[in-house]
């Protein structure tokens, strides 16, 4: 096994710091760990990528026209490395780990967005109902490629999440490209509070109750709670539920687990699986929580934003209630992420674990394909492929298809384990 000779090659002085080295090491043992496919060659390849990394190394420190800090250039790997993972996987310095952890205690203010790296574009997976940022204008799909005047590059789901968190009345100006504008649109997006509950409830034409989910958080499944049980004591009984999920990006396993419980009791709802299958491990709701000892035929709205804890929701509903899913298929942003500290105090936050529907069919990369496929807007009307949710139901071509399903008892009712609660 031939290691390189890293202490003979000219020039590398800079590598004589053990942490500096540590780094690297650390850098490419992950890279050649994580990115290697299941038949990849034995260690000793991996060496052969330290060589190279540290031959880039040494060419960049060395011959870029402008000197740069050697943790920079670390730091600027790792975080490559992180991003070419997946959509929620990045490398954080240890300021930006402590900002992220505070900003996700309690952000004061913010611009109500879901971002994620696409195709290499800071793109927009869903703008959450009523935010500062759907009233300036942002739509799913968008891609910002400046902010403030300053071309986007080289940050993470996290990064940006952070950067669009802050002091309220905090203006942003925006370049984005939108698919079917021939030229980049200018916003300005200023950070507010969101406000308001994430769950809101209509009753159409009294038979059909329209449930809105904005967002999922750690006050959803209890706003939730509250607008089943009002569902379950209306009269007339409802002959069906609408649950959009549609342009919901947000919310961890836990906010899905405890929604989907208020539907399915101490039902299976979620199996992740790590890379060893000593990792599986399966999420059930309680008995307890149960609202409804037999549930309405339900429908459920969702798009290409709908992700995470709303896929989550999405899956099990379907599989352990037999809900029809109507519209378009979601995004398949479902991983289950993990910190992992360094040791200068930067972090890795890694997926380590993928969602399965209880049945085992795989949401993460691949998504949710509806039963019915949701109507779409002929081009003289909308250039838009996929209806976004509009502010009256009533005038909303999902939730009408949705209601007609209801009306016409295509879906059927589905008496659940256990008592009502």
């Amino acid at each position: 096994m031939n290691r390189p000779q890293v202490s003979k090659t000219p020039g590398l002085g800079w590598l004589r710091s053990s942490r500096r080295l540590g780094l690297i090491l650390l850098a490419l043992g992950l890279a050649a760990y994580f990115l290697q496919p299941a038949w990849a060659a034995p260690p000793a390849s991996n060496y052969d990528s330290l060589r190279l990394f540290t031959e880039a190394l040494f060419e960049v420190s060395q011959k870029f026209v402008w000197p740069k800090n050697e943790e920079d250039l670390m730091y600027g790997s790792l975080r490559g490395m992180m991003n070419s993972l997946d959509p929620d996987s990045s490398f954080l310095t240890a300021k930006e780990y402590q900002n992220f952890l505070q900003g996700v205690k309690a952000a004061p203010a913010e611009a109500g967005m879901d971002l994620i790296v696409k195709d290499n574009l800071l793109t927009a997976v869903s703008v959450i109902d009523g935010g500062p940022a759907a009233r300036a204008g942002m739509k799913p799909d968008d891609h910002i490629i400046k902010i403030d005047g300053q071309m986007v590059r080289n940050l993470t789901t996290q990064e940006a999440a952070r950067r669009f968190q802050g002091a309220p009345g905090t203006a942003f100006k925006l370049q984005i490209i939108r698919n079917g504008e021939v030229k980049p649109l200018d916003m300005t997006v200023t950070l507010e509070p969101l406000g308001g509950k994430t769950v809101t409830t209509r009753y159409l034409d009294d038979a059909v109750a329209y449930v809105r989910i904005r967002y999922f958080n750690e006050e959803t499944p209890v706003e939730l709670a509250k607008v089943l049980n009002d569902i379950k004591q209306h009269k007339p009984a409802v002959k069906g539920i609408i649950l959009d999920l549609r342009n919901n990006a947000r919310g961890s396993m836990e906010d899905a687990v405890r929604s989907a419980s208020l539907f399915l009791g101490n039902q299976q709802i979620l199996i992740a699986k790590g890379r060893s299958p000593k990792t599986e491990q399966s999420y059930a709701g309680k008995d307890r929580d149960l609202v409804f000892k037999t549930l309405p035929p339900m429908v459920l709205l969702v798009d290409k934003g709908t992700a995470r804890a709303a896929e989550i929701v999405a899956a099990a509903l379907r599989d352990q209630a037999r809900a029809t899913l109507l519209g378009d298929k979601t995004l398949g942003l479902c991983g289950i992420t993990k910190p992992f500290p360094l040791e200068d105090g930067s972090v890795l936050i890694m997926t380590v674990a993928q969602c399965y529907s209880p049945k085992g069919a795989k949401i993460q990369g691949k998504g949710l394909e509806p039963e019915v496929p949701g109507q779409k807007p002929s081009a003289a009307k909308a250039p838009e492929k996929v209806p976004a949710p509009v502010a009256s139901p009533e005038q909303d071509p999902w939730v009408l298809q949705a209601k007609d399903l209801l009306i016409s008892g295509k879906p059927k009712p589905v008496a659940q384990k256990g008592s009502a609660s």
